[in-house]
């Protein structure tokens, strides 16, 4: 290039000097070509940007309208999912009205992509993708109407059996037009690539005439050439890399993380299988529940507080969570709750993502474990331990519940008044004894000091750090129940425990009462229908696996309706208490007596054929018509017997006691039936 200028400036001194005219005249043509070479050059940057620009434009819009499509076509997928695992009917209503929202979107957003400048190729996909989505929206629709007609089995097989492939493929289509789209971008980038080197060879040409010049506008237009291309291929490298990512990042978080989405009530919506795994729980037992299911008890309630005020207010929340598992253990996890906010601007739906750091948090205890032993050695040493344990003495002195130690041989090393007042020892007495022998009943003395000897070796057990129920046992031998909360301590190289009993004989005795009014009739003190009921659904597997008989009486008190009419309904109800008890009197331990509904009481008989239940039927059906009973005198009861026959279930078996009690009606009441009939049943 040097030797080009030298030769070009002699060149033109030489014509210069020869002749003004010619110099005059080459001058002109010069500045001719040089104005010529600038506006083209200048005309020809600004049409290459235009042109990158709208290329830019209408690519950066198909890949977006290519993205949103993918998205609604997932989302109305999900929504599906969503309704089918939805217990409660108006979610599962609002995921199936979501399923139309998205279905409008796609259609929308299509329509968008149509009015698109697209090559032939896309068209034809595009053509594609809608002959694919008419062939799957009737199976949509199918879907649905099995899941509003409560066919839940039929709507999941086909929605996994023929919605999720066509959907695949749906979204197949979706990503061939995006790849397409990318690759269009490079080929407007290779374009523009090849325009800019024919600009190039157009300033090289008119350098000769003026070169300094058209030098400088070669390197402004070069610049603004290679901008745009450099930007234009820097887009087509992140859409590239954006479809990648968005392929991976799902798979990435579901095998890290703990993923789940709750509703505005901190309902759980969706899992994946990182929480199932980590909870122990089924999806089935965590969706539709709330998160108070894996609530550990071990934060203050203000903690919680903090925590919805927060996502309520739309912002994100941070902060470390101790859960509990199926089995009752504890974990830890690093928690990030990112709250959905709507165009309202409320939150619709909470995500959180979780990170266990359960290994980390007990590393921490065993450090803060080790720093307190540390800090007890030198306050040991320089005479502040005793301080200390007087602290921690007044402490549990003052505390309602019993707070133990144990060292590794089993022996009481910390005996509390609240022990004492629990099991009746003093501190005197239990100090230096071993524990299990003072506390534990004798019947669970091989399995505590089982569980004892695996402790002293690892530090570990099935009670360590978590609360358990268990029998005690005082020091007048009663035996009662109590919650016991276990830690570990490693004192010296040796293994020790602490634990926090507390007296669960009232909590236990609530539980009892509140099982005893679920499955006991009010009235009569029986059985009520809902025991009955479980009790039938068991002893017919058990007659189904062992092949043993099972026989029903069904029984109730003729022209009862006429007794309440006559004498008044607590006239009544004393006949109903009076036959409960007679009855009682006569049947068997092993007989489950039940109230089925009103003036009508069922009998199982587990391991007795019909002849034994016809037996028995004839003996009540005796008995209390030659009862007297106070308030009415004598009244007679119809009695019907069936027995379990191989092939039938509980409704079968049901049907064919109740056909057999309404033909002993039918015959003249007072009477005991077991020919199946189907008469046409009478009142009382």
């Amino acid at each position: 290039m040097p030797n080009r200028n030298k030769k070009l400036f002699s060149d033109f001194a030489e014509v210069r000097a020869s002749t003004p005219r010619t110099m005059r005249w080459g001058f002109g043509a010069m500045v001719a070509v040089i104005v010529f070479i600038t506006a083209l050059g200048y005309w020809r940057g600004d049409v290459g940007q235009r042109s990158m620009d709208e290329v830019i434009s209408n690519e950066l819009a198909t890949v977006e309208i290519l993205y949103r499509l993918q998205f609604a076509a997932r989302e109305r997928t999900l929504a599906l999912f969503g309704a089918m695992h939805a217990e409660d009917p108006f979610i599962q209503d609002s995921e199936i009205q979501r399923f139309y929202r998205m279905g409008t979107a796609y259609g929308t957003v299509r329509s968008q992509l149509e009015h698109l400048r697209l090559s032939q190729t896309e068209r034809a996909l595009l053509t594609q993708n809608q002959r694919q989505t008419a062939s799957i929206m009737p199976q949509h629709y199918r879907v649905i109407e099995l899941l509003k007609s409560g066919h839940l089995i039929e709507a999941e097989k086909l929605l996994v059996e023929q919605v999720v492939p066509a959907q695949d493929e749906m979204i197949n289509t979706l990503t061939t037009l995006l790849d397409g789209a990318i690759r269009r971008t490079h080929e407007h980038a290779a374009s523009a690539r090849l325009a800019q080197h024919r600009a190039t060879a157009l300033f090289v040409a008119g350098g000769l005439a003026g070169i300094l010049l058209t030098w400088g506008i070669f390197v402004l237009v070069t610049r603004r050439m290679s901008g745009l291309v450099t930007r234009l291929a820097d887009t087509s490298e992140r859409l590239h890399e954006s479809n990648h990512n968005l392929q991976f990042r799902q798979l990435a978080l579901d095998a890290h993380n703990i993923v789940s989405v709750a509703d505005l009530h901190g309902t759980i919506t969706a899992v994946n299988d990182k929480f199932c795994e980590v909870s122990q729980y089924t999806r089935e037992e965590l969706v539709g529940h709330n998160h108070r299911m894996i609530k550990s008890g071990r934060h203050a309630d203000t903690f919680y507080d903090d925590l919805w005020t927060t996502i309520r207010a739309g912002q994100v929340w941070h902060g470390e969570i101790c859960n509990r598992r199926k089995d009752g253990t504890f974990y830890w996890v690093a928690s990030t709750i990112l709250p959905f906010v709507g165009e309202d601007g409320l939150p619709s739906r909470y995500v959180s993502v979780r990170t266990e750091i359960t290994p980390i948090k007990e590393a921490q205890l065993v450090l803060e474990r080790s720093r307190d032993e540390l800090e007890r050695l030198v306050q040991l040493r320089s005479g502040e331990l005793a301080e200390r344990e007087e602290v921690l003495r007044s402490i549990t002195n003052a505390a309602q519940d019993a707070v133990i130690m144990i060292d590794a041989s089993g022996l009481v090393t910390y005996w509390n008044p609240g022990a004492e007042h629990m099991f009746g020892y003093s501190e005197s007495e239990a100090m230096g004894q071993n524990l299990h022998d003072l506390t534990v009943p004798e019947r669970y003395l091989e399995r505590a000091q089982s569980g004892f000897s695996q402790f002293v070796e690892m530090g570990k057990g099935p009670s360590i750090c978590r609360t358990t129920t268990q029998q005690a046992k005082h020091k007048t031998g009663r035996e009662f129940p109590v919650d016991v909360s276990l830690s570990a301590i490693q004192l010296r190289g040796q293994w020790s425990a602490v634990g926090i009993v507390r007296d669960a004989s009232e909590r236990v005795r609530f539980e009892e009462q509140l099982k005893q009014l679920a499955t006991t009739d009010p009235l009569t003190g029986i059985s009520n229908r809902r025991r009955f009921d479980e009790a039938l659904a068991s002893e017919v597997n058990r007659a189904v696996r062992f092949s043993s008989p099972l026989t029903l009486i069904l029984f109730d008190i003729d022209h009862f309706k006429r007794i309440n009419d006559t004498f008044g309904h607590q006239a009544g109800d004393r006949v109903l208490i009076q036959l409960t008890l007679a009855v009682s009197g006569l049947i068997r331990t092993t007989d489950l007596f039940a109230r089925w509904g009103g003036e009508e009481f069922v009998i199982l008989m587990p391991g007795s054929d019909l002849d034994a239940g016809r037996v028995l039927a004839e003996k009540l059906r005796m008995m209390l018509e030659m009862q007297p009973f106070p308030d009415v005198g004598h009244m007679t009861c119809s009695f019907g017997v069936a027995e379990y026959g191989p092939g039938s279930d509980v409704d079968t078996l049901m049907r064919k006691v109740d056909r057999c009690m309404f033909q002993a009606k039918a015959s003249g009441r007072n009477r005991v039936e077991t020919t199946e009939t189907t008469p046409e049943p009478e009142a009382g």
